[in-house]
């Protein structure tokens, strides 16, 4: 059976998905997300990742290595802050692990507090709509 959600619920992931990760570099916040749905394994959402992060002129390569785990990136392929700031989005959404205190150190060297923030908000906010997607779909 497919479930069905209340329109209001959708509209308010909306609203909130457009006010997350503000702060941040388009780029940024996209690679995010992109990177939390391969986690996730939503496939409606790598795919509009995928296809926002190529019209704001990511190289494809890029776009590719975010399949994998951040660790496993070439180096150089992308800043250091960008890995940093992916390394913190996958412990946050690989929830048995828990928060590895490293990689919020790391991230803030390159992010401020409120920065950090809009990281943990884009994390949350792609994780929550990867599960609304995959459970409707």
């Amino acid at each position: 059976m497919r479930a069905t959600l209340a329109g209001d619920v959708l509209k308010e992931l909306e609203a909130l998905d457009a006010r997350a990760g503000a702060q941040l570099e388009p780029r940024l916040r996209d690679m995010l997300r992109l990177r939390v749905s391969y986690l996730n394994g939503c496939v409606n959402s790598i795919r509009l990742h995928s296809e926002s992060l190529t019209l704001e002129g990511v190289r494809p390569d890029v776009i590719a290595a975010l399949a994998r785990p951040v660790r496993l990136m070439r180096a150089g392929l992308v800043s250091d802050g960008e890995e940093a700031a992916l390394r913190l989005a996958e412990v946050l959404t690989d929830a048995p692990r828990g928060l590895e205190p490293e990689a919020r150190v790391a991230a803030g060297h390159w992010y401020n507090s409120t920065q950090i923030g809009a990281i943990v908000q884009t994390v949350a906010l792609t994780n929550a709509w990867n599960r609304v997607l995959r459970g409707t779909d």
